[in-house]
């Protein structure tokens, strides 16, 4: 029998989930811009420091039990239902205490109000962990339309809530913006259990939590925090060790990389189930992630070439103050080459449930992207930053595919007839 790779179906996921994050995208360019006008600099600025930490917290609500969820279910849909049933619990259950924890870590850094923080750990922490978990449960059942579709729903409403905040005859403070944002949070969150409880159906259950399922939801919730924190705390070390004018420049050369390769990050989050059923057809799916890197090398040859061709244009998209990103934008290839491949072979290690594994590399290339920031960039400002995020996302991707090809080859000894 002939084998043949089902790109075709991949690639038409992978398109619809393209659209999706296009839509996202869009949603949050415009937020940013409506935002600044509207809050002002400082109120933008204290919201924006507040709500990643509650992003980041938000992360662990639920312990991971979303992710678990995934996991089985992709594998075996009739374990959807219980497993759903668990991360409601679970999130309910862990987001109050989470929400808590914002208060002493962002009071007396910035002027405002409790209620403001309030109203920020409500969106954040007890309201969006809703949505990404029903993102999870779509992407469970290879509707990755769906899972694409709700972080875009949410963006969208978050977008109207700041324009609306813009055009009404109410006074211009940060709280009343935070009321507006909290129930375009709620709203969001509100859709996509609908969203679940009307197209997955699941079924009524009594929670139960079978044994090992915390310590693998927890290896889970510390998975996905790894990864955020890789993509999020990058400007922050730019920012402590260059200030703020580098800090600016290396954004916009990393957004623009990033909004670059936005198709790859598609075509991994439509695999997720395939990879999630690795231990079962172990050959087709060796193929499948061989395939997904020869792709994701090709894709980055090109987006090199037109980065380090067009940047030249940067300044009169954003403004001459960006002319002097010129030259690192033109090695943001080499950004979007180890970016994939770490995605690629980080996400392989989670569907053969090696996510200890791939947490450890990310916490390296974490603490490797530190040490690279206090050394390149007071020595070398922009181009230092540029360099730091590539070496550390190269780093992480070889470390990743080493330590997938040497879990491949102990398991093929492990099967080899003993002598």
């Amino acid at each position: 029998m002939k084998w043949r790779l089902p790109i075709g179906s991949l690639a038409r996921t992978s398109l619809q989930v393209m659209v999706w994050q296009g839509v996202r995208l869009v949603c949050l360019a415009a937020w940013i811009v409506v935002a600044a006008r509207g809050l002002g600099a400082q109120h933008y600025g204290i919201f924006s420091g507040i709500a990643g930490t509650a992003s980041a917290l938000a992360g662990l609500v639920g312990l991971g039990s979303g992710m678990l969820m995934y996991q089985y279910s992709a594998s075996d849909p009739s374990r959807f239902s219980p497993y759903w049933k668990q991360t409601l619990v679970l999130c309910a259950l862990t987001s109050l205490p989470l929400a808590a924890l914002l208060f002493p870590s962002v009071l007396g850094s910035a002027s405002i109000s409790l209620s403001g923080i309030t109203l920020i750990a409500a969106s954040e922490i007890l309201a969006y962990p809703y949505v990404t978990n029903a993102a999870f449960a779509f992407a469970a059942h290879e509707r990755m339309g769906w899972a694409a579709a709700l972080p875009a729903a949410s963006a969208l409403l978050r977008l109207i809530a700041i324009v609306a905040f813009s055009l009404l005859p109410i006074q211009r403070d940060l709280d009343h913006y935070l009321l507006l944002h909290l129930l375009a949070s709620l709203g969001g969150a509100a859709f996509a259990l609908v969203a679940v409880n009307r197209l997955l159906a699941p079924q009524p259950q009594r929670w139960q939590m079978q044994p090992g399922d915390l310590r693998h939801g927890a290896a889970h919730a510390a998975s996905w925090t790894s990864t955020t924190a890789v993509t999020t705390l990058d400007k922050s070390l730019v920012l402590r060790a260059g200030g703020d004018t580098i800090t600016g420049l290396y954004a916009a050369c990393y957004r623009i990389a990033a909004v670059a390769a936005m198709p790859l990050d598609a075509m991994v989050m439509s695999s997720m189930p395939r990879l999630f059923r690795a231990n079962q057809e172990q050959e087709r799916h060796r193929r499948l992630v061989l395939a997904m890197a020869a792709a994701a090398a090709a894709y980055t040859g090109i987006i090199a070439a037109l980065l380090w061709w067009g940047a030249a244009v940067l300044p009169r998209l954003l403004g001459p103050d960006f002319a002097p990103a010129v030259p690192a934008l033109r090695w943001m290839g080499l950004f979007v080459l180890g970016y994939s491949l770490r995605q690629i072979g980080c996400n392989v290690l989670v569907g053969r449930g090696l996510k200890l594994r791939k947490t450890l590399i990310e916490a390296i290339g974490l603490l490797t992207m530190a040490l690279l920031s206090a050394w390149l960039i007071p020595r070398h400002g922009l181009t230092g930053a540029v360099w730091m995020v590539i070496c550390a996302e190269i780093g992480m991707a070889s470390a990743a595919w080493v330590t997938l090809w040497l879990s491949v080859g102990k398991k093929a000894a492990r099967a080899l007839p003993s002598q």
